[in-house]
């Protein structure tokens, strides 16, 4: 009984041994500080210079996790949302932009997330025979950044794209004016060919979806309607491909 009561205590104390190294062993390992904000942007901002924009946005998030109160947060939540943005997550950087505009609305960066927003819709945007949504929010976004900051000096660049967006809503109405032209179905093809003359004036689809009227007219038997339509593509779009294809089309009816 003896023998074993001091095997036991032996025990007892390795076991106490053997914890002491394993509780000193860890604690050797140094634990990695949380660096400080400025540290945190520059890591974050050095991720995104070399394009590593999934990296970059790991680090943006620590940052505007841990130090909400940071004097550069702005610039931070843009950087994030334009990382997502470089990184073709258009869904994600419409949200964090969106955000920077909520939480930062006096921001000098609250402009550029705006017109960001339009251009993230319109890398969502498909070719124009497929659905158009994402153009059309494109569009109501660019259409509220030039009503929200109009002294800004996007403003060029945003017109340019809401020019851009109108013009791809009308190549949609006018090839789908065109499509029902060949098949013969006019009164369909008509009521695409006005939304364009209607809507989208400045587009560079008017000349060709007034000759499409002079060839549903031309189509229909009604000579004198079609020469009008063909005259006033010649007249209004000299230069243009339609101007030549009316002119051929009115020696015909000659």
């Amino acid at each position: 009984m003896k023998m074993e009561k001091i095997l036991k205590i032996k025990i007892f104390y390795l076991l106490i041994f053997l914890s002491s190294i394993l509780f000193i062993s860890c604690g050797s390992k140094k634990i990695k500080p949380i660096p400080d904000a400025d540290t945190q942007f520059q890591l974050a901002l050095k991720e995104f210079n070399n394009k590593h924009f999934t990296e970059a946005v790991t680090e943006f998030r620590k940052l505007i996790f841990n130090y909400p109160g940071f004097a550069n947060i702005d610039s931070a939540q843009y950087l994030l949302a334009l990382s997502y943005y470089e990184d073709d997550e258009y869904a994600y950087a419409i949200g964090e932009f969106k955000k920077l505009i909520s939480s930062f609305p006096s921001s000098h960066l609250a402009d550029d997330a705006s017109l960001m927003i339009g251009k993230a819709n319109l890398k969502l945007s498909p070719k124009p025979s497929l659905d158009q949504t994402y153009t059309r929010y494109a569009i109501e976004t660019l259409k509220s950044f030039l009503e929200d900051y109009p002294e800004s000096d996007l403003v060029p660049e945003a017109k340019n794209l809401l020019q851009k967006s109108k013009d791809k809503l009308a190549q949609k109405a006018y090839k789908n004016g065109e499509l029902y032209v060949k098949l013969g179905y006019y009164q369909a093809a008509l009521i695409y060919l006005e939304e364009v003359l209607e809507n989208y004036p400045d587009s560079p689809w008017m000349s060709w979806a007034l000759y499409q009227k002079g060839e549903v007219k031309r189509l229909q038997k009604e000579n004198g309607e079609a020469e009008n339509y063909y005259r006033k593509v010649m007249d209004e779009y000299p230069e243009s491909k339609a101007a030549q294809k009316a002119k051929e089309r009115l020696e015909e009816l000659k």
